[in-house]
């Protein structure tokens, strides 16, 4: 009895004593990973989110590390990889080094989980986790086992194009870092246009800042930027990246348009075709492979305000509008999506002056100059009973004179919002000319939209006053006492003289 006692307690002192050295790999709890989109460019919206385990992950609390293995589904992808020899037969150990060897070279990752994506898709795996994104700049993938894992855009809605990239990423949740985040990034082209500047000169300068709509006279040139970036060209021998603006009548082409990329002027190595009204711009794969993906893209020009702009109020706006075509299919590069078009306004004023006196009588044949802010005449064109800015006349004094109708109006159209100065070179009949200039401030504000919200300083009125002389107030006036002096000073004269000459005949 005390034998089989002495070998049950040495049993069970061995069982400790391995129990004691083996300390098990554990794996606790579940993960998340959250798909972030940071570019107002693209849209996860309708997009559906996949996550694939490549390796499971546990941790090794003796050693304070963590173990990795490869997933069953994965084992013949790593078993027909030329894998080093020297872990010997163990081929979680060689396939962790194998991706441990990438760390820091984003190229050679991108390639291992394009091969990845290649033998899930042939071997027809399912997902381990997936959502479908209701939101254009965030989605969570939730309940996933740790590991390491690839995430994979795989379609865009029904319907619709692909706006954003079909992302592959490689990343892992562990005990400590649970959770973990994918930063979309456009690798298509983005589109963002603006207006950056208005002038008396055309302008193909670039600019960090500018504005959705603006104002502007008729012959002023308004400069416009369209930013973008260099597409991902991985796999592509090919890419298609085509930009083509369209202007409303009311802006002519300044025919001065330049690319930049990553700052270089490429114009020269891009086909550019430049009309009245349209422009497109094709950026070459052999430009665009010189970038690294996301480099900024610059596409500057300027347009002319021309005569058939439309005048506000009309509900017509003076649009400016862009979109890029570009490949999305890296088999061939000739099937291709478009970005959604986005579009800048162009807004123009009328002044109206009504000529008055001051009881209200509107006055007929009052003759001003016009000047801007800047003191420069302001060039019109009579078109019917009304003056439009002219875009053919040069800016002198004669081309800047405007004189009130029979209803003592006029107006002036084709004006940007801003200060102007109005010099009365001839009065009305019968009355003064104003003994100073008037100065005119136009003001508008614009909806979100572009679209103008209110006008105001664009109504005014100018009063002239009389050259007569104002009456005696409950008397007759003046006129009378100095015509009736004169009658009596000739009376007294006639009678001196006759007077005069009695006496002289008398002697």
């Amino acid at each position: 009895m005390k034998n089989k006692s002495r070998v049950f307690l040495a049993l069970l002192l061995a069982l400790t004593v391995v129990l004691s050295l083996s300390v098990p790999s554990i794996a606790v709890g579940t993960g998340k990973i959250t798909i972030e989109n940071n570019s107002s460019s693209v849209s996860m919206n309708g997009h559906t989110y996949k996550a694939y385990k490549i390796f499971d992950v546990t941790y090794n609390a003796e050693k304070t590390n963590y173990e990795y293995t490869v997933a069953t589904n994965y084992v013949p992808f790593f078993e027909g990889l030329n894998l080093s020899e020297t872990l010997g037969e163990n081929l979680d150990a060689r396939a962790y080094s194998f991706v441990l060897a990438k760390a820091g070279d984003n190229n050679a990752l991108q390639d291992f989980a394009n091969d990845v994506l290649a033998f899930i898709t042939t071997n027809s795996i399912a997902e381990d986790g997936k959502v479908v994104s209701s939101s254009a700049t965030s989605a969570e993938i939730t309940a996933l086992d740790l590991g390491y894992y690839l995430v994979y855009d795989e379609s865009a809605p029904a319907g619709t194009t692909v706006d954003a990239e079909k992302i592959i990423a490689n990343l892992a949740l562990t005990n400590t870092d649970p959770e973990a985040t994918v930063i979309l990034k456009a690798s298509v082209p983005g589109l963002s246009k603006k207006i950056t500047g208005v002038s008396d000169g055309a302008t193909n300068a670039t600019s960090a800042t500018g504005e959705s709509s603006v104002t502007a006279t008729i012959n002023q040139h308004v400069s416009f930027q369209i930013d973008s970036n260099v597409p991902d060209l991985t796999n592509y021998t090919d890419y298609t990246f085509k930009m083509t603006d369209h202007m409303s009548e009311g802006l002519t082409s300044d025919n001065n348009v330049k690319v930049t990329v990553k700052g270089t002027d490429e114009t020269a190595n891009c086909n550019i075709t430049s009309a009245e009204q349209d422009i497109t711009v094709i950026i070459p794969f052999s430009v665009l492979s010189r970038y690294a993906k996301d480099d900024p893209i610059a596409i500057t020009y300027s347009a002319t305000v021309n005569s058939k702009i439309n005048i506000y109020p009309s509900t017509t706006p003076n649009t400016n509008e862009a979109f890029i075509e570009y490949s999305n299919d890296v088999d061939n590069s000739t099937t291709t999506t478009t970005t959604t078009t986005t579009e800048v306004k162009v807004h123009t004023f009328t002044l109206k002056i009504t000529k008055k006196n001051p009881t209200g009588q509107t006055l007929e044949g009052a003759e001003f100059t016009i000047k801007d802010s800047a003191g420069n005449y302001v060039p019109v064109a009579k078109s019917g009973d009304r003056y439009k800015v002219s875009d053919t006349l040069t800016a002198i004094e004669d081309n800047a004179k405007v004189v009130s109708d029979a209803s003592g109006l006029i107006y002036i159209d084709g004006l940007a919002a801003g200060t102007y100065t109005l010099h009365e070179t001839k009065a009305p009949t019968n009355y003064n000319k104003l003994k100073e200039d008037v100065t005119v401030n136009i003001r508008a504000t614009y909806n979100a939209d572009g679209t103008v919200n209110t006008v105001t300083g664009n109504d005014i009125n100018v009063v002239n006053i009389g050259g007569s002389i104002l009456p005696t107030t409950g008397g007759i006036g003046t006129y009378i006492f100095t015509i009736s002096g004169a009658v009596i000073m000739v009376t007294m004269l006639y009678l001196l003289i006759s007077r005069k000459k009695k006496g002289t005949i008398n002697n």
